[in-house]
Formats: structure tokens, sequence, C-alpha cells
């Protein structure tokens, strides 16, 4: 199926929103009127007035009638938001923000396996089986696009096999988040990846035989492990609080 074409204010949003999520545009700097942005980026005044209030709806930017837009502190931007997420994807993430972006995954995911392994169908547990295929294929084949693939497909059946309405509505900044952090730990050789391989195997057997405890433990191992890989080569204390 065709992909749909970017429109120019899509092309000056994502442009923009890349310069100040990688720093480019630091918070509080004002930016050019309405009219000098349509003049650099060759649109007209009303892509610019599109692409502005996007980013505003994202926190990114702060708009007031008869001011300069300034650029929001990171604070104020919307981490969980898809698009977000996805312009981050773009650059090099600021390595204090990826640690924190760790931090999140060790609050939620535990837990989440907890649930799953008390709430998973055989539908669920299927789902996680076919997941783990996809990793092994990647790992096996060293094609790091089909081994991402299955490493979210794997954390987003467990998501839905809490069964938890609330949780499932997260889903997607969830999966956002992840594919994320996937990025920032995904070895350079995925062929390296057997150990998480392995690691996710033994949770798909903690959820099977419904093992709640073993489940979140295993799951914290598995973050553990990759941020130990490529974040922390020393654990935060932090982490020994989170339970």
């Amino acid at each position: 199926m065709k992909q749909p074409q970017t429109t120019l204010a899509e092309s000056v949003t994502q442009h923009i929103a890349c310069r100040i999520l990688h720093g480019d545009l630091i918070p509080g700097l004002a930016l050019p009127g309405e009219n000098e942005l349509a003049t650099e980026y060759s649109v007209s005044r009303t892509s610019i007035r599109n692409a502005l209030q996007f980013l505003a709806a994202k926190g990114l930017i702060s708009i007031q009638a008869k001011k300069r837009t300034t650029i929001n502190k990171r604070e104020q931007w919307n981490l969980l938001d898809a698009d977000v997420l996805g312009w981050l994807a773009k650059g090099k993430v600021d390595q204090q923000l990826v640690e924190q972006l760790m931090v999140t995954r060790l609050i939620f995911e535990p837990n989440i396996a907890t649930l799953a392994a008390l709430n998973a169908t055989g539908h669920d547990l299927a789902a996680m089986e076919d997941a783990l295929q996809l990793m092994r294929q990647g790992q096996h084949t060293a094609q790091a696009d089909t081994f991402e693939q299955g490493d979210l497909a794997f954390h987003h059946a467990l998501l839905r096999a809490t069964h938890n309405p609330f949780l499932q509505s997260l889903g997607n900044a969830l999966s956002s988040a992840m594919a994320l952090s996937f990025q920032q730990t995904l070895e350079e050789d995925v062929r390296q990846t057997r150990d998480a391989v392995d690691e996710h195997s033994l949770l798909l057997e903690a959820v099977r035989l419904k093992q709640p405890e073993r489940a979140r433990q295993q799951m914290r191992t598995i973050l553990l492990n990759a941020a130990r890989k490529h974040i922390w080569q020393d654990q935060p204390e932090l982490l020994n609080l989170i339970v």
C-alpha cells in the first residue's frame, strides 16, 4: 500500500520538534515570528501556524497572543506521546533521559509481568510464543529489525495479558517508550542477544506456569541486565529501592 506523503506542515513540525528534543533549541528560547519561519522553511504562514499548534499540543512550545512563541522546559513535554517518542528516536537521545526511561520501565513492567502471570489466557501465551520465535529468528539471522519487532511484540503481548483496561489504554504510549528504549540497549551485533532471548523464554515459562513473583523478578532481571550493558556500569542505589 502506498504510504501517505508528508505535508509541508508535517515536515516543518518534525524539523522543529527534533531541534527542540535534541537540544538545538533550548528551553526559554523565543522562536522567530510566523513570517520569518515561513521564509526560512519556504512554506505558507498557514503551514507554520499548523506546525506550531501541533507542537504546542505536545507540550514542546508555548504560544501566547501578541508574544513570541517560546520553547518549553523538558518537564512540560508530553514524553509518553507516540509522536514525541518517534521524534526522539531520530537522533541521539540525552543519556539522562535514557536513564529516566529505564527507571520508568522498571516501575511498570515487572508489575505488568506479575499481572500477566495471574491473568494470561492460552491466546496470550500463543502471542508471546510467536513473538519469542521472531526474536530467535532475528538473533539467528543477525536481523536487528526482526529481533526488535519480536521484542516489542513480546512486551505488547505481555501487556495485553494483564487484561487490565487501564494498563491496556496506556498500551500505545508504553509500546512507543519501549521501542525507544530497545534502540538504546540493542546489541550492535544482534547475534549477541542470545542471553536476552533465553531471559524472555524464562519469563514466558513463569507466565505459563502462573508464577507471578517469578515473572516479576524475571522481568526485573531482563531490564537490569540490559541497563548494565548499555546504560549503567555501576547500578545506582535508586534501583534497589524500586520493587
